[in-house]
């Protein structure tokens, strides 16, 4: 929140606001290229995410917040094709060997 008040807000008198121009514009374009980034990270989600029974859009919301972190999470989850090969295996114990 501080970094979009810094790249976005001009108020003279306040520190955080009272940034050179060329600052100003630098900070814009990380901004830019960070959510450009998470754009795409959270379109690939609503794929991962339906793959592995999971609400699309809340992991795509997540993922565009959050970034790669959240991204990171959604795959770690097992897919529906996983999970149901460890539930067909015999045994008890082929449930807590998986994780």
């Amino acid at each position: 929140l501080g970094i979009i008040l810094m790249a976005f807000v001009e108020y003279p008198g306040f520190p955080l606001t009272n940034l050179p121009t060329p600052l100003r514009d630098c900070l814009q374009g990380g901004l830019a290229t960070v959510y450009l980034i998470n754009t795409i990270l959270a379109v690939l989600a609503t794929f991962k995410a339906a793959e592995r029974g999971q609400s699309s859009l809340l992991w795509a919301a997540k993922t565009f917040s959050v970034g790669g972190l959240a991204f990171d999470q959604l795959t770690q989850l097992p897919t529906l094709k996983e999970v149901e090969e460890i539930e067909n295996r015999k045994g008890a114990r082929a449930i807590k060997n998986k994780r």
